[in-house]
C-alpha cells in the first residue's frame, strides 16, 4: 500500500506523463545553465572591475579610491544579505524536512491530520513572507536601476551629440601655450561665449602676466573713480602705458559680465538637470506604484486563488477524514461479522470434536464389553460323535434299573387340602 493512498485527494500528489517531466527537467536545465552563464559574466565584471580599481595607477588614482570604498561596502552589504537569504532557505528546508518526516509516519488520526495542517500552514506562512521581503528588495532594486539607467541614457544621449571634431585652441603668445578645447553642443550658449572670449583675449588674465594683473586687480578694487585707479596703475605697473590699462580695463568689464552669464547659466543649466531628474523620478515613481499596484493586484489574485485552494484542501481533508471513518467502521464491522462468523464454526468444530469423542468412547466401552463376555473355544471334530451329558446319564441309570424296570410318570403336585378328596 503506497503512502499516497493514506493521503486526502487535496493533498495527493497528481501522477504526471512523462511529456510534462521531461518538460520540466528541461526547462530546469536551461535555467540552472543560464545561472552558470551568469555567474561566469558577473565572474568576469567582477575581475574587470578589480583591475580597473585596484591596480590604476594613474592620474585618477585619488578618485577611484572612493570607488573602492563604496565597492568595499557593496560587497560586506551582498554577503551579508546572502547569508541571511542562506538562513531563511535554510529554516523553509528544515520545514519541508519536517513536513516530509510527518508524511512517513503516517497514521490515519485527528492528531495526525491536524499536525499535518499545521506544519503545511507553517510552511505556506514562511514561503509567503520570504516572498514578500524578496518582493519589496526586488522593487527597490528596479526602481533604483531604472533611475541608474534613465541617467545614464541622459548621459550618453549628451554625449552622442557631442562633435567628433573638437576644435583646438591656443592662447595668445604672450601667455603660455596652454590648449583650450570647446564643444559649444555640450555646454550652455553663455558658457561657449566666455570660453571663446578667453581664447581670443589672453585667457583669465587678459594676456597680463599674473604679478601685474594682480596688481590691476588689487587697485581697481580700491579706487571706485577710475581716472584715480588709472593715475595709481601707471605708476604701480611698470611697463604699461595709459592706453594698455585702459584697453584692460574694458576687457576686464567684459569678462566679469562674461563670467557672470556664465554662472548664471551653469545655476540655470543645473536647475534644469535638477527638475529633469526630479521628472525622471516622479515618471519612475509612477511607474513603480503602477509596477506595485499591479504586483499587489497580482498577490491579491494569487492570495484569493490560495484561500480558495487552502479551503478546497480543508475542504476535501473533511471529506477524506469522513471517508476513512465511514471506512474503518465498516471494516470494524466486517470484522466483528467474521469474529461471530469464526466463533460460530468454532462452536460447530467443538460439537462435532464432541460428537466424535463420545462415539469414540462409546466404541471403547462396546470392545471392552464384548472383549469381556466373547468366549473363545476351539475347534474339536470328535465332540459331534460324543453323547451328551444327560443321554449319559440315563443310559447309566436304565442299565442300573435292568431287572425290576420300575417306569415312574411324573405328575403333579397334589396340595395337603385336597388329599383325601376324591
Amino acid at each position: 500500500m503506497n503512502d499516497d493512498d493514506n493521503l486526502p485527494q487535496g493533498t495527493r500528489v497528481k501522477s504526471r506523463t512523462a511529456t510534462e517531466i521531461i518538460s520540466e527537467k528541461q526547462k530546469k536545465s536551461e535555467l540552472l545553465s543560464k545561472i552558470d552563464e551568469l555567474k561566469i559574466r558577473a565572474s568576469t565584471l567582477s575581475k574587470e572591475k578589480t583591475i580597473q580599481l585596484y591596480h590604476s595607477t594613474g592620474q585618477f588614482r585619488e578618485e577611484l579610491q572612493l570607488f573602492e570604498e563604496l565597492d568595499i561596502k557593496l560587497e560586506h552589504g551582498r554577503k551579508l544579505e546572502g547569508q541571511q537569504l542562506s538562513q531563511q532557505l535554510q529554516k523553509l528546508r528544515t520545514l519541508v524536512q519536517k513536513f516530509q518526516n510527518n508524511l512517513m509516519e503516517i497514521n490515519p488520526s485527528p492528531a495526525f491530520i491536524e499536525r499535518l495542517r499545521e506544519s503545511m500552514e507553517e510552511i505556506e506562512n514562511a514561503i509567503n513572507n520570504f516572498k514578500a521581503r524578496q518582493r519589496d528588495s526586488f522593487e527597490d532594486l528596479l526602481k533604483e536601476e531604472k533611475i541608474t539607467m534613465n541617467e545614464i541614457l541622459a548621459v550618453e544621449n549628451k554625449v552622442s551629440s557631442w562633435p567628433k571634431d573638437h576644435k583646438v585652441f591656443s592662447e595668445n603668445s604672450s601667455n603660455t601655450g596652454k590648449i583650450i578645447t570647446s564643444n559649444e553642443a555640450a555646454v550652455p550658449k553663455e558658457v561657449a561665449i566666455f570660453e571663446k572670449y578667453l581664447v581670443r583675449n589672453g585667457g583669465h588674465r587678459g594676456g597680463w602676466d599674473e604679478y601685474d594683473h594682480n596688481i590691476f586687480l588689487r587697485i581697481r578694487k580700491k579706487h571706485k573713480a577710475r581716472q584715480d585707479m588709472f593715475d595709481e596703475a601707471l605708476s604701480q605697473i611698470p611697463g604699461k602705458s595709459i592706453e594698455e590699462i585702459q584697453h584692460h580695463e574694458r576687457w576686464y568689464n567684459e569678462y566679469a559680465t562674461l563670467l557672470a552669464n556664465k554662472k548664471s547659466a551653469i545655476d540655470e543649466w543645473k536647475k534644469a538637470k535638477e527638475e529633469e531628474k526630479v521628472e525622471i523620478t516622479a515618471k519612475v515613481d509612477i511607474e513603480a506604484k503602477l509596477a506595485v499596484e499591479k504586483e499587489r493586484a497580482k498577490q491579491t489574485a494569487l492570495a484569493k486563488k490560495l484561500q480558495e485552494d487552502k479551503e478546497a484542501r480543508s475542504k476535501s481533508l473533511r471529506s477524506w477524514k469522513m471517508k476513512k471513518d465511514l471506512e474503518k467502521t465498516l471494516e470494524e464491522d466486517r470484522k466483528a461479522k467474521e469474529n461471530e462468523e469464526k466463533m460460530k464454526k468454532r462452536q460447530i468444530e467443538r460439537r462435532k470434536q464432541a460428537k466424535e469423542l463420545q462415539e469414540i468412547e462409546k466404541m471403547k466401552r462396546l470392545n471392552k464389553i464384548k472383549s469381556q463376555v466373547d468366549i473363545q473355544a476351539t475347534r474339536d471334530p470328535n465332540r459331534l460323535y460324543k453323547l451328551t451329558s444327560a443321554l449319559q446319564h440315563r443310559l447309566d441309570a436304565k442299565e442300573a434299573n435292568i431287572p425290576g424296570r420300575h417306569y415312574s410318570m411324573p405328575h403333579r403336585a397334589i396340595p395337603s387340602w385336597r388329599s383325601g378328596v376324591s
